[in-house]
């Protein structure tokens, strides 16, 4: 980036996942690179919050666990679904690392909750071990409720999981997010919400530099004067201009992922250091040719 020379002055954030591996590493960089703000990425923090409602909810899990395994490669079960409710989408898959998938299934069977009764009472139990603990979860007197609990209180998450991924927008807008979830999960009450709250309030102290994001915000915004004395890094008034845009997750990076795993496939024999080059290029400039009307 800088032949010859480093410019440490030129780096101002940092932003990771929350591995204690990483949060070592930005601390030790930050003795080199006084200037930049290391910040953990937080849909991750977010997605940590959504796994502890999952293990909150124990039957919930259970219900959408075993539904999952009832209509994988299952066509004759799948083929039933559609034809008795063909107005609903197939029970979704969650996959535990992706992003607020889990409430995103249980959200599903809060709404659809009598439609996925009806289909499993079709069912035989005595075909699959998933059918017959599938229907014992809809058994418990608890389900139902501990669903539209769900639905009504953490739905917050899934959203901002969304509005989070979305790119280029600004530093305040990103907060405000997080503001949000705060203010929802602090009217919550009983040992599921208070359970909740305080895994939320651990994921947020733990993350230093989002505090100094959010003091550069107020500053850039103009919504309160303030000194940079309670920044703890060595900014200037004239650093914070680029945080107009800053992100706070590291969605950029794990998209990155999937379009390096498909240029590095394993099948490109004859892949040149050029043709490498044009596609990096390709890639990082398809979504603004997308904008452009012809």
């Amino acid at each position: 980036l800088w032949p010859g020379s480093i410019n440490y002055d030129n780096i101002l954030l940092f932003l990771t996942d929350a591995a204690p591996y990483m949060v070592k590493a930005g601390f030790v960089l930050k003795s080199f690179y006084t200037k930049m703000v290391h910040a953990t990425c937080v849909a991750h923090g977010i997605h940590r919050v959504a796994e502890e409602i999952r293990g909150q909810f124990n039957e919930v899990d259970n219900l959408i666990s075993n539904v999952k395994k009832m209509f994988r490669k299952a066509p004759s079960r799948i083929q039933l679904f559609k034809t008795e409710a063909p107005e609903i989408k197939l029970p979704p898959e969650p996959i535990i690392t992706r992003w607020g998938t889990w409430l995103d299934a249980a959200i599903y069977y809060c709404e659809h909750y009598e439609t996925i009764v009806r289909i499993l009472n079709l069912l035989d139990e005595n075909d699959a071990v998933s059918i017959n603990k599938a229907k014992l979860c809809i058994s418990q007197p608890n389900l139902q409720s501990n669903l539209a609990y769900i639905k009504s209180n953490f739905e917050v998450l899934t959203v901002a999981i969304k509005q989070l991924q979305t790119q280029y927008v600004p530093l305040t807008d990103s907060l405000k997010v997080i503001e949000d979830i705060e203010s929802k999960l602090c009217n919550l009450h009983g040992p599921y919400g208070i359970a909740v709250l305080k895994k939320l309030d651990n994921v947020l102290i733990k993350n230093q530099g989002l505090n100094s994001l959010k003091q550069i915000s107020k500053i850039i915004t103009g919504g309160e004067s303030m000194n940079l004395s309670s920044i703890a890094e060595d900014l200037t008034y004239n650093d914070l201009v680029f945080f107009k845009y800053a992100p706070i997750t590291s969605v950029d990076v794990e998209r990155s992922f999937s379009a390096y795993k498909c240029i590095l496939a394993d099948n490109r024999r004859a892949f040149q250091f050029e043709n490498v080059r044009k596609h990096l290029i390709v890639q990082c400039n398809h979504k603004e040719h997308s904008k452009l009307n012809f």
